[in-house]
């Protein structure tokens, strides 16, 4: 070709221009220094590496990491109550995989000797957590062999939840229960007429009844229901008390018999249950460390009346059913009062903390929930404690001596030695809970450091409350009703404040047919009356003890000139 024919160019290549340093953000660049970034890189792994860029993020991320393995793994194990239901098994009468009533195994297919049964809730939440194919599952691991029983919580007929047992206001006086349920147990101490409400109370695993008392008032009272000492106002308990004002009417009078704490603490969270009764109360309130009225003690704007020491100065019209009689002295920093209730037509006496009969069985509400009386069986800490009849009724025995004595003899401590169990229950301890159990006294608690500061005042009290001839007593802790009448009442108290020896065997056999029922316990109608001071010396050392500390200081000083050191 000639040189003078241009000559055909290819066409320009355009050239991108050159990609500027990234930000450091993570895309192959670490510590500001420059780099390229990938293009293809995904885009999930872009924005995760942004996102480990801050070490509080990285943290986060690896907290977030020990929650999910955390909760994964109290899935698959069950732990916990109903720890089964966590991990989507149910029991069930019928099984897709099996005929009803045959074993069922926890995966598909599997030939073990269980009681599981299987849903497709849990076939899905195998899915989603990717378990291992049952093949390696099988090849990997033992059979897996679960008892429905011992991983579900028992199952109960009542039809109140646990919420309709809890008492929220628990904090007023931080004692056991607290938060946990607290069951309300409803009895007939006498048919139509007198009805008992229990629930269980106490600290440091020592948990015994406290009750509350409703008397069914008669038309000329006025009628309706009058309660004596209320107890937790539970939804369960306001409920069981609706149910009664259904059958007689409404609750028209509510009373608080005595200053004790733990019966007081009650009083106002029950009342607003209850906005058209009258509100009556023991003389000699009192409150610590401030000495508030009544009224700012859960009442406000409703205002209590007070009862008169003086029955015949009382305005009541339940007073043409109901007599009472108050026992009131000084005791140093406050009063002692108790209100004593009788029940005219049914011949029953109410009365709060002076007089107790401990049963050998322990009562129901306690037994609702075994665990405190199985950790009270122990002798030691590491001891195993099997939930049998046997043990309960060793924890209930020692549950009492702690609830009377505060520390019995046969209990020791040591930090050192006995680490961790720190209590120890030394041999012999069965003896002090023999001469215990089955006894109507004076609980050595209330005789020592109370009663022993007004013995004079206590037996005058004791008199007039002995003649009426009631034939039952209604005491707010313990069993009840207690078949017992002026007799056993004034001998409990003479073995406890005059020194009178107690006595072994009370046979009621030979007197006049009781006209109620007289429960299980006294079928034989015989118990003791007394508690024998001599073979209860070691018992009651840290009591007397405390006694002596609480004088000195003028924390417990009673009437002057009525003082017995011996008591």
């Amino acid at each position: 070709p000639s040189l003078s024919t241009p000559r055909a160019q290819p066409p320009p290549t355009m050239t991108p221009p050159p990609t500027p340093p990234s930000p450091s953000r993570g895309d192959g660049v670490r510590g500001g220094q420059a780099g390229t970034g990938n293009p293809m890189q995904p885009l999930l792994h872009r924005r995760c590496a942004r996102r480990l860029g801050s070490p509080t993020s990285l943290i986060a991320c690896l907290s977030s990491g020990l929650v999910f393995v955390f909760a994964a793994s109290c899935l698959l194990r069950g732990v916990g109550r109903g720890g089964a239901k966590q991990i989507g098994v149910r029991l069930s009468a019928t099984n897709r995989h099996q005929p009803a009533g045959q074993p069922l195994s926890l995966f598909p297919n599997r030939k073990v000797p269980s009681t599981f049964a299987y849903t497709p809730q849990f076939h899905q939440r195998r899915r989603h957590l990717r378990l291992p194919p049952q093949s390696a599952i099988r090849d990997s691991t033992t059979s897996i062999v679960a008892d429905a029983s011992s991983l579900l919580p028992p199952t109960s007929s009542s039809p109140y939840s646990r919420k309709d047992t809890q008492y929220p206001l628990w904090p007023a006086l931080p004692l056991q229960p607290g938060s946990e349920p607290r069951i309300t147990k409803q009895y007939e101490i006498v048919k139509g007429k007198v009805y008992g409400f229990e629930q269980k109370f106490g600290t440091l695993d020592v948990l015994v009844n406290i009750r509350m008392t409703v008397i069914v008032l008669s038309p000329s009272a006025g009628g309706g229901l009058l309660v004596y000492s209320p107890v937790a106002a539970t939804k369960q308990c306001i409920e069981m008390i609706r149910d009664l004002e259904e059958k007689y009417g409404e609750v028209r009078h509510i009373v608080l018999p005595t200053t004790a704490v733990e019966h007081k603490v009650f009083f106002g969270p029950f009342s607003k249950n209850f906005k058209s009764s009258e509100l009556w109360v023991a003389p000699g309130q009192w409150s610590f460390p401030l000495n508030l009225p009544l009224s700012t003690l859960g009442l406000w704007p409703r205002k209590a009346k007070v009862l008169p020491l003086d029955s015949s100065e009382c305005d009541a019209e339940w007073l043409s059913d109901i007599d009472y009689n108050i026992l009131k002295f000084s005791l140093g920093l406050a009063p002692f009062v108790e209100a004593a209730f009788y029940h005219k037509s049914t011949r029953s006496l109410l009365v709060t903390d002076s007089i107790i009969f401990t049963p050998s069985e322990p009562p129901e509400v306690v037994i609702d929930d075994p665990s405190a009386l199985l950790f009270r069986a122990k002798d030691n800490a590491r001891d195993p404690t099997p939930d049998t009849p046997e043990v309960r009724r060793k924890g209930w025995g020692k549950t009492v001596l702690f609830s009377q004595f505060l520390q019995p003899e046969k209990v020791s401590a040591s930090l050192v030695k006995d680490y961790p169990a720190l209590l120890r229950w030394d041999e012999g301890w069965e003896r002090s809970w023999e001469r215990v159990k089955d006894t109507l006294f004076v609980s050595p608690v209330v005789q020592i450091l109370v009663f022993a500061q007004a013995p004079k005042t206590v037996m005058q009290w004791v008199d007039k409350v002995c003649e009426w001839p009631f034939d039952k007593i209604v005491p707010m802790h313990f069993k009840a009703p207690i078949p017992a009448g002026p007799r056993e009442f004034r001998r409990a108290f003479e073995a406890c404040i005059e020194g009178a020896s107690p006595e072994s065997v009370v046979d009621r056999s030979k007197g006049p047919a009781p006209t109620f029922q007289l429960p299980d316990l006294f079928s034989a109608k015989r118990y003791k009356i007394g508690l024998p001071w001599k073979e209860l010396e070691g018992d009651f050392a840290l009591l007397r003890n405390t006694e002596k500390s609480l004088r000195k200081t003028g924390v417990v000083r009673g009437p002057k000139g009525e003082y017995i050191k011996r008591l």
